[in-house]
């Protein structure tokens, strides 16, 4: 699954790159630069304890990006439950219509079966990046999260949330492009 991903983003990536520069404009988000569709347009808002900006899509979603010492590490997890014990929280009358179970539950767990996105690492301008990659087109996040960036206890986090699929696929390329401004 992992190499299918890179596959497709690869593609992608090759194809965005290979469009007239007139299609896509490169802006200065503070931390870093980033080439985005030319009917995208970076926005301002207000961060409290982070240096926060965004980018307006054509259909009006919003990427966030953040950078800072609380931003997103994209750590998420689902406790995976076997069936018995499953059936021994039922006998306890225990409500289990929000767990997940499976005959590997440690596997399923680990792997992240549950999980709304898939997650695997690139490297971009020479950092490592853990991508989150909705499995569903109009639900999910998705994004990248470098931890420690410029060897700092900062985090930057860019995302946007329940993306449709032209947009998620041009997030994804956009990302391909930052380029980290270094201290």
């Amino acid at each position: 699954m992992k190499n299918l991903i890179l596959i497709i983003g690869l593609i992608t990536c090759i194809t965005f790159s290979s469009c007239n520069s007139e299609k896509s404009n490169k802006i200065d988000m503070v931390i870093y630069t980033i080439e985005i569709p030319h009917d995208w347009k970076k926005i301002t808002i207000q961060g409290i304890d982070s240096n926060v900006a965004a980018i307006l899509t054509k259909s009006g979603d919003t990427i966030i990006s953040d950078y800072g010492k609380y931003s997103e590490k994209f750590d998420e997890t689902n406790k995976v439950f076997s069936k018995a014990q499953i059936s021994k929280y039922k006998r306890l009358g225990m409500d289990t219509k929000n767990l997940f179970f499976s005959d590997c539950p440690e596997i399923d767990q680990a792997q992240g079966t549950f999980l709304n996105e898939y997650y695997m690492y690139e490297v971009i301008d020479n950092y490592n990046v853990k991508f989150r990659i909705s499995k569903k087109d109009n639900e999910g996040i998705t994004g990248i999260s470098v931890d420690s960036l410029f060897k700092t206890n900062n985090r930057l986090t860019i995302y946007s949330k329940n993306l449709n699929k032209i947009e998620k696929d041009l997030l994804i390329n956009a990302l391909y492009t930052v380029k980290f401004h270094k201290n």
